[in-house]
């Protein structure tokens, strides 16, 4: 076990762990953990912290193979909660069905609101060749309550832009007296908010299926 992947693969394997149970805690996909385990991607800051709660392993035995495996991690730092994926639509009304059991549920280890929620991006408008880029097929996991507007400003929203209709995604931009919906996707137009536009929550986590 020379490195951190293989190190990685052991102790999931020891844990009768699968990728998909490591991906869900960490809040990344299975395709990730992979990526980890075959030493192709880096294993570090939080990712590396969930990681080591989740197979109750070390930092530094996972990282130098030095030291007491199960020594120097605390597996109660952080804690793991279900939050319902929702559809577009439903965004809009989001507290008459976030409680519905008939809801697919994700894992997150973010610490929320008991009305947060996820939703599945669909479309390119949020797919872009810098270092955000949101997908198709990612899942988002929303925070509604955010608080003043202005502590949105420059982040990732969902919000409604016609009363009634589905929900989009966007980056924020407040720039007096104009506030702006903005795509991160270039080919796609920025939308002006107006007085009937409703944000529903910012952004707190995206999870992307490679």
């Amino acid at each position: 076990m020379d490195t951190v992947g293989s190190r990685l693969r052991f102790r999931r394997k020891q844990k009768k762990l699968t990728q998909r149970d490591v991906a869900e805690w960490a809040g990344v996909s299975a395709s990730a953990v992979t990526q980890w385990e075959n030493d192709s991607t880096k294993l570090s800051g939080e990712n590396l912290v969930l990681v080591c709660q989740c197979l109750r392993c070390s930092p530094e035995w996972l990282i130098f193979g030095t030291g007491d495996i199960e020594n120097g991690i605390n597996i109660n730092l952080i804690s793991v909660r279900e939050v319902p994926v929702i559809s577009w639509v439903q965004a809009g009304n989001w507290t008459e069905v976030i409680g519905d059991p008939a809801n697919e549920l994700v894992k997150t280890t973010k610490k929320l609101s008991e009305s947060a929620f996820a939703l599945r991006v669909k479309g390119h408008s949020m797919t872009s060749s810098q270092e955000l880029s949101i997908p198709d097929g990612s899942v988002v996991i929303v925070e509604p309550e955010y608080g003043f507007v202005d502590e949105a400003n420059g982040k990732i929203v969902i919000a409604q832009t016609v009363t009634g209709g589905e929900a989009t995604i966007k980056k924020l931009v407040i720039d007096p007296p104009y506030s702006y919906l903005i795509p991160l996707n270039p080919a796609f137009r920025a939308i002006e908010v107006d007085q009937d536009t409703n944000l529903i929550g910012i952004v707190k986590q995206i999870i992307i299926d490679l």
